[in-house]
């Protein structure tokens, strides 16, 4: 019987992309770089800041320069523009809610943003557990914080789906035995290979959750 269900953040449960571009395109401008769009912006989302740096700064550039603490600086003001749920999770999560369902968010989204998101989007008062790398865990691919967050949850493996949209989170996921869960609805890449990543599950939306639970 599944007793919770444990979300990662970006590309997932919220779409936080258009706070991301903000930031990256003030940081090409100040630097006379190409501004990206929505679409290139929304592609790499999942993969943080160092992955927005790259599409216009070499790996000397980024190495060498201060640039990742001035986009995480500026990215502190902007990370709430534009964020909002996808499509369905508002009313779903409160219904998981009613059911009695734990509810987590495991993600390798730095604490300061998933705290001024989370706090954006009032959904505090939702979850059980929240962790984020900076928390004192391995990042995933590693499954540090999926078992710590059973462990405060008082639950095995067999009673808790994970749901993502990378890669990394069915690795994680997969690697302690929890119902691995693919939402093909986020940041994936057209390059992409989410067929061979081994997911239990794949969710064209939210509601196909309740599917799972029922």
């Amino acid at each position: 019987m599944i007793k919770s269900i444990i979300f990662d953040f970006d590309g997932t449960l919220v779409d936080t992309a258009p706070g991301l571009i903000l930031t990256a395109n003030k940081i090409f401008k100040k630097y006379n770089k190409d501004l990206i769009d929505s679409q290139q912006g929304f592609l790499i989302a999942s993969n943080g800041i160092t992955a927005f740096l790259k599409l216009r700064f070499t790996d000397e550039e980024i190495g060498n320069n201060s640039l990742f603490d001035e986009f995480f600086k500026q990215y502190t003001k902007d990370c709430c523009h534009d964020v909002n749920f996808f499509d369905g999770f508002d009313d779903l999560l409160k219904t998981l809610k009613n059911k009695g369902i734990l509810l987590g968010i495991v993600t390798n989204k730095p604490r300061i943003f998933t705290n001024k998101i989370a706090d954006s989007l009032k959904i505090n008062q939702l979850f059980d557990i929240v962790l984020c790398p900076d928390d004192g865990y391995e990042p995933k691919p590693s499954s540090e914080m999926l078992t710590k967050a059973l462990g405060e949850m008082n639950l095995m493996p067999s009673e808790a789906l994970y749901v993502g949209d990378g890669e990394r989170d069915i690795i994680a996921a997969n690697r302690i035995n929890i119902g691995s869960v693919f939402a093909s609805f986020g940041y994936v890449n057209p390059n992409d290979l989410p067929d061979v990543w081994g997911y239990d599950y794949c969710i064209k939306n939210p509601l196909d959750l309740l599917k799972l639970i029922n």
